[in-house]
């Protein structure tokens, strides 16, 4: 299929793009996941030639075992990564984030015997960079016999070919070329005859909770702190889970996603957890047993290395002889424990954002000091500061009829004429009459009763008047705008106030 497909013979190390890869997961129409939108190998609808050419070359590499090539994987396109030189890490972060959490979503154990759906392994990317590539890294030529001269010939050479750079799992570099093999990191994964990318996902989000974990790739309104603690806990889950972990290990691991999912306190670490899933789940007739017995086998491998209980006995605390009664695993339980603490925790913070709780806790002072700040930071680009000035801008203007005895005319001022600096400075387009608006605002003389730049506010609102569609104008100037308006409709009373007595 490859032969079929004409491409330019440009340097591959010119070519502006990385082929990122799910080897082990099939999808049957496209899914967006993220800003990536991943699609079938046996899709190359739209594709230009050179990158439709290099998903088949790709896709020809992929096996799962021996010699038997994976019939279907999952793709995406993005922007040019440069593995040697980590270049392009915003899209890295994003890739990590994306397996992160498809490892979870197909971590979910069967109802009877909570074991995983999939290991993480399955979920583990490949990003391959076109590039020029020496076959001495593709080859190894001692202590090595090729079985088959004319497909893998063995070379002392150090040509340089075309091929790829990549990367299996961000953790494993390896350098392919036409004609190379790719296997997984662990041996023989079994490719599940039900799952679907685009199904499963879709079928998810119909779930809050993982509603919310895939809003957390797309939504940068989300708090660093509550995206950043519920990303950290998912890893340290799915390390739990993957099979490269014995299970002495996967008792710390998974202790270490509960921990950083409640931030529980280094001392009395039992009762806490049990006080936290309590309150979670409900008091649940032998949960403490079980993380009684949990953190047990958890210390018992911090401390000795070792554990000797890994199996839930029921009726511990009964005073009866339970010693040969073993249920399930532990961490069977803990697995599934986990993801309903975390999914219920992520219910209440969406259905908390839904309601835009945090921001009805804020007050529209606290936001006028916060654009003082934000506009007086120097080390903050012009872009990220008129970007933070819109969103605050805009909440201003939400809750502007919302009383707050803590308003200051000055601060108001304030805010606004530093907004008008950083427009201006910035040299983002605007007309002459808004820029001398903003120049006469800025320049306004201090006084007791700030007429003067009560004044220059008033003109700008009149220029931006008739643009009353924000759309019409440069996005960069949306914050400013609505700021201009919101600060007049508190304003304007005290102006007319001050013309009448001058009047007077």
């Amino acid at each position: 299929m490859a032969d079929n497909l004409k491409c330019d013979s440009k340097d591959p190390r010119d070519k502006n793009y990385s082929v990122v890869l799910f080897p082990f997961l099939k999808t049957s129409l496209p899914v967006q996941i993220g800003s990536l939108m991943f699609r079938s190998t046996d899709d190359l609808d739209g594709l230009p030639s050179e990158q439709a050419k290099s998903v088949v070359e790709i896709s020809e590499m992929l096996f799962v075992w021996d010699n038997q090539r994976i019939e279907k994987a999952t793709y995406s396109i993005t922007d040019r990564i440069d593995l040697e030189y980590l270049s392009n890490t915003t899209v890295l972060d994003e890739i990590g984030e994306i397996e992160t959490l498809i490892a979870y979503l197909y971590a979910s154990p069967r109802y009877e015997f909570n074991d995983l759906f999939l290991t993480p392994e399955h979920a583990n990317t490949l990003i391959l960079t076109p590039n020029r590539v020496s076959t001495a890294l593709l080859r190894d030529s001692f202590n090595v016999v090729s079985l088959d001269e004319t497909e893998n010939p063995v070379t002392e050479s150090f040509e340089d070919v075309d091929g790829y750079d990549g990367i299996l799992g961000l953790q494993h570099y390896l350098w392919v070329a036409p004609g190379s093999r790719v296997y997984g990191t662990i041996p023989r994964p079994v490719l599940n005859i039900s799952q679907d990318l685009y199904f499963d996902i879709q079928r998810s989000l119909e779930r809050a909770d993982y509603s919310f974990l895939f809003q957390i790739l797309q939504d940068s309104r989300i708090e660093n702190d509550q995206r950043d603690r519920a990303l950290t806990a998912v890893r340290w889950f799915n390390k739990a889970n993957t099979r490269h972990r014995e299970e002495v290990e996967s008792f710390i691991c998974l202790s270490v996603a509960f921990e950083t999912l409640f931030q529980l306190p280094r001392e009395g670490k039992t009762d806490r957890l049990v006080d936290v899933i309590s309150l979670l789940l409900g008091r649940v007739p032998r949960l403490n047993e079980w993380a009684d017995q949990f953190y047990n086998a958890r210390s018992s491998v911090v401390h000795e290395g070792s554990v000797n209980q890994t199996s839930f006995i029921p009726n511990s605390k009964s005073g009866k002889d339970t010693s040969k009664t073993e249920y399930q695993s532990l961490l069977a339980y803990g697995r599934e424990i986990f993801q309903l603490c975390l999914g219920t925790i992520l219910t209440g913070t969406s259905l908390s954002s839904h309601a835009d709780l945090e921001s009805k806790l804020i007050t529209n002072s606290e936001r006028f000091e916060k654009v003082c700040k934000v506009m007086s930071d120097n080390s903050l680009p012009y872009s990220l500061r008129l970007e933070q000035l819109e969103t605050l801008a805009l909440k201003i203007h939400r809750y502007r009829y919302v009383r707050d005895t803590g308003l200051n005319r000055t601060e108001m001022l304030g805010a606004f004429c530093a907004s008008a600096s950083v427009v201006i400075d910035s040299g983002i387009s605007i007309s002459d009459e808004q820029r001398k608006a903003l120049g006469v605002m800025i320049e306004a003389p201090r006084s007791d009763n700030q007429i003067e730049k009560l004044e220059a506010l008033k003109t700008f609102v009149e220029v931006t008047k008739n643009h009353e569609d924000l759309n019409n104008e440069s996005s960069e100037i949306h914050g400013l705008i609505t700021l201009a308006r919101t600060t007049w409709d508190y304003l304007f009373p005290y102006y007319f106030s001050i013309k009448r007595e001058a009047n007077k």
